[in-house]
């Protein structure tokens, strides 16, 4: 009786810049996948509360799920202070054999660590780096350039997409095309697209590599703080604990969040008008949210003059996240309260 022949797992990692809109160009990539293959998805925030894995459901529901496999890391960077959880996370994965592994870093972590875990024996005989690719926002490109890790993304990748192009300027374009297309080694390919649309045939545009992944020079666990704590990676919420607050202070970046039992509903328009308004902080670099709201289930985010609220198909618990740049904290407290005053008058409190 003969043997069934390993299997080769293919694998992409979308990386880039923080709210870059690497979940929505996921999200997109899903759309587009045969039905006949299986596909796992490992997702790793920067955050405690976990919300890019809920932000997936965005416009879906469990039948449209078939066939697609999500597990995140929170707490921490995977290049770094998360490095085991995401090892374990995707050994799991990969014994599940899917037909295709997509991993979605923090726009704060180094793709240099992830590639090295994906190098390690027992690994990289069961998967192919096939494309590596990056999203930019070309209105913010020389503040990404500024950050190490993304530096070091870049470095890492394949293709180069300036994303949400449709709100920056020609000069804006200009400048990243001029930039992209002078990095060394030359990019297998530079493009703008908008609303995360990536086409599913950037997937395979490397499939065989010819030469050594390149690693960026990035130096883990000396350049920016990472969560040393122990981190709770099933936090649930019920009617004794009703809302549960996660906070992290940093000296480069901070993150405040909460999750809320399933059965509270929040005001519409106070929670968009609230988390709007703290959008506009000038310490706030993102806001992210999927809400029970008294208009449905919202998936939420904000970032800089980019306001999103979408459907969303998450069921399971209210979720917010904001990041901070440094460790100037609001008062967290008058936050919670603000909070609590959003909830729509006839549900629990």
């Amino acid at each position: 009786m003969t043997s069934k022949p390993h299997k080769i797992i293919p694998v992409n990692i979308i990386g880039g810049s923080l709210g870059v809109g690497k979940t929505t160009a996921i999200n997109h990539l899903l759309t587009q996948r045969p039905s006949h293959e299986k596909w796992a998805i490992l997702v790793n925030e920067y955050g405690l509360v976990g919300l890019d894995a809920a932000l997936l459901h965005q416009k879906s529901n469990a039948t449209e799920q078939n066939g697609v496999e999500i597990k995140e890391v929170a707490g921490g960077c995977i290049c770094c202070s998360a490095g085991f959880m995401f090892k374990v996370s995707l050994v799991l994965l990969l014994q599940r054999r899917p037909d295709r592994l997509l991993i979605e870093p923090t726009g704060l972590a180094a793709l240099s660590g992830i590639l090295d875990t994906l190098d390690q024996k027992g690994i990289r005989e069961s998967v192919n780096i096939q494309s590596i690719i990056c999203l930019m926002d070309p209105t913010r490109l020389t503040e990404s350039l500024e950050r190490e890790e993304m530096v070091d993304q870049i470095e890492a990748a394949d293709i180069v997409l300036a994303n949400r192009s449709d709100l920056a300027t020609e000069s804006q374009l200009h400048f990243f095309d001029e930039w992209a297309n002078s990095l060394f080694p030359k990019k297998k390919l530079v493009r703008h697209i908008e609303n995360g649309e990536i086409p599913i045939d950037y997937l395979q545009m490397v499939n065989q590599r010819e030469k050594d992944l390149i690693r960026g020079t990035h130096t883990h666990n000396t350049d920016h703080d990472h969560h040393t704590q122990h981190i709770e990676q099933d936090i649930t919420c019920g009617e004794s604990q009703q809302i549960v607050k996660r906070a992290h202070i940093s000296p480069n970046i901070s993150t405040i969040g909460w999750i809320c039992w399933n059965e509270i509903i929040f005001d519409a328009e106070r929670i968009s008008n609230w988390l709007r308004n703290l959008s506009k902080l000038s310490i706030i670099c993102r806001i992210k949210a999927v809400v029970r709201t008294t208009k449905g289930w919202w998936g939420v985010n904000f970032i800089h003059d980019t306001n999103e609220i979408h459907p969303n198909g998450y069921r399971r618990d209210s979720r917010i996240e904001i990041i901070l740049e440094g460790d100037q904290m609001p008062d967290i407290d008058m936050l919670e309260i603000q909070l609590r005053n959003c909830i729509a008058s006839n549900t629990s409190q």
